[in-house]
């Protein structure tokens, strides 16, 4: 909630001011400040190494750093590395930003780049993370400032996704283990980590020393609330001042309430259902997967559950990345050919087809209704199709380990803008959370990976797309437009990566 002790303060500073005092750099609203996040989950762990999950990001991302940073608009910019570039086709190095430090003063250097980098890649670790930076052979550290990342060939784009992979203090993460930092992190980020209350509380306060200056807002609590109506209820009585995933329902409510307002961007996450082809069962058949996308009415659900909020999506891979190719075809809803394939798989009507869809309650916005609207639609064919509804962290782990058969719902959100950062990790063979495999499409991905002509890349990529649409691996739905709302005096703009970074909010007199 917000202290309104950042008024007095102001009242203060003019004071000040007037009498020709000095005052420091830090914003006026600094001191005294508390901002609550509300999110549908809580984070799953202070391992900042470990997974993927935005909800989990949006709370590490402010308690460490990366090499380079995107702004709101997807540009690379830096941060931790003042300067990058290849210095020879398999080399790309890094210069550090040299008065960086963690929050117990140990300074961030080269070492803890390497150390990060190889923690990743440590099969025992079993990170999500480890796509990112299974094209690096090497981490150089030729001093405290300079690293180098050695890739096994010469890859398209930078390697290790330094806008995502955080850096973590080696001599602490030594020292502790694996298990206490997941609770008890070390970071160098703009917030510094204080309490955790397992889905009650997460409380963060800015570090006073963080080497890129100090941040408006002092504390920040992260406030997990499941239900939507919850949340916004918490928001218009002062209980949390910023809010994910609202429904379209409470657009208007919130719109037009004197201390409420919405905030919007069209998001990079893609909602999809994905079949797990690596079990037994009629998912494995691909005429069943086809039929099944011929008997969705994707933009019924659009309209009907999101009040419009989405954009259909034929690929995995979003307009606005490289690798998306707009002439791989949408399945159009036709549930007399989604029967025909039925018959033809040995299902006909229907008959003797039961599937279940698994899908979790609260990470996405209407993830359950959105699952329970797919089954109904789907159980048109004459399919007995029903909905398994779990909480998030339970149903997360399952998602890890690829255990969620025959389908599941699931949303994957790049910050990359290229194909590979949801081709990769979604659909190779090796890919973590994969629950497909098809060596043509593990060919042509790897190969795009290390093509650096753009034009023979992008054919690469439009191959593996319309491979993608004729084996049909997933339920293809939709780009969320993802809706925030916030208390208005909270001044910041939402952002179609998701990311909460909490150094570029502020609060309003």
């Amino acid at each position: 909630m917000l202290d309104r002790r950042h008024v007095c303060l102001a009242l203060a500073t003019v004071l000040a001011l007037a009498a020709g005092g000095s005052m420091p750099l830090v914003p006026a609203s600094a001191a005294g400040t508390t901002l609550t996040i509300s999110q549908g989950v809580d984070p799953v762990t202070m391992d900042p190494l470990k997974r993927t999950i935005t909800p989990t990001d949006n709370v590490v991302n402010n308690l460490f750093d990366t090499l380079l940073r995107r702004d709101r608009d997807g540009n690379l910019i830096p941060w931790l590395a003042e300067s990058w570039k290849r210095v020879a086709p398999k080399v790309w190095e890094f210069k550090l930003h040299r008065n960086a430090k963690f929050w117990n003063g140990d300074p961030l250097t080269s070492a803890d780049v390497k150390f990060s980098i190889e923690k990743i890649k440590d099969p025992a670790t079993s990170s999500e993370q480890a796509p990112f930076v299974n094209t690096i052979e090497r981490v150089e550290t030729p001093d405290p400032y300079t690293v180098r990342y050695v890739t096994t060939r010469a890859a398209a784009l930078i390697p290790a996704n330094p806008w995502y992979i955080r850096i973590v203090d080696a001599k602490y993460w030594k020292e502790h283990g694996d298990a206490y930092q997941a609770e008890h992190p070390m970071g160098s980020g703009a917030y510094i980590f204080k309490s955790w209350r397992k889905d009650e509380s997460l409380v963060v306060e800015a570090n006073p020393n963080w080497w890129h200056g100090r941040v408006p807002i002092d504390r920040v609590v992260f406030k997990p609330i499941p239900e939507p109506a919850a949340r916004v209820a918490a928001l218009r009585t002062g209980e949390t001042d910023l809010i994910t995933n609202v429904p379209a329902q409470y657009q208007i409510q919130l719109q037009g309430d004197s201390t409420t307002k919405l905030e919007s961007a069209r998001s990079v996450r893609v909602l999809f259902i994905a079949f797990n082809t690596l079990k037994t069962g009629p998912q494995q058949n691909k005429l069943v997967r086809q039929a099944l996308n011929y008997a969705l009415d994707v933009p019924a659900i659009i309209k009907g559950v999101l009040g419009g909020r989405g954009y259909e999506d034929a690929t995995p891979v979003p307009p606005n990345f490289f690798g998306y190719d707009a002439k791989v075809p949408f399945y159009p809803h036709d549930l007399a050919k989604a029967k025909r394939l039925l018959a033809q798989a040995g299902y006909p009507g229907g008959k003797g087809l039961e599937m279940i869809l698994n899908a979790p309650i609260g990470r996405y916005n209407k993830d359950k209704e959105i699952a329970e609207a797919i089954a109904g639609q789907l159980s048109q064919t004459g399919a007995k199709v029903t909905t398994k509804i779990q909480e998030w962290t339970q149903y997360v782990n399952q998602t890890s380990q690829r255990s969620l058969t025959p389908m599941y719902e699931l949303g994957w959100g790049s910050n990359s803008y290229d194909a590979d950062n949801t081709l990769t990790p979604l659909f190779t063979s090796e890919g973590r959370l994969s629950t497909y495999s098809n060596p043509n499409l593990d060919k042509l991905i790897t190969s795009a990976r290390f093509e650096l002509d753009v034009k023979k890349r992008q054919a690469l990529y439009s191959k593996a797309l319309q491979l993608i649409h004729e084996e049909a691996p997933w339920l293809f739905l939709f780009q969320y437009e993802d809706l925030y709302a916030t208390s208005k005096q909270l001044i910041w703009q939402a952002r179609a990566d998701e990311q909460l970074y909490c150094d570029e909010m502020r609060l309003g007199g």
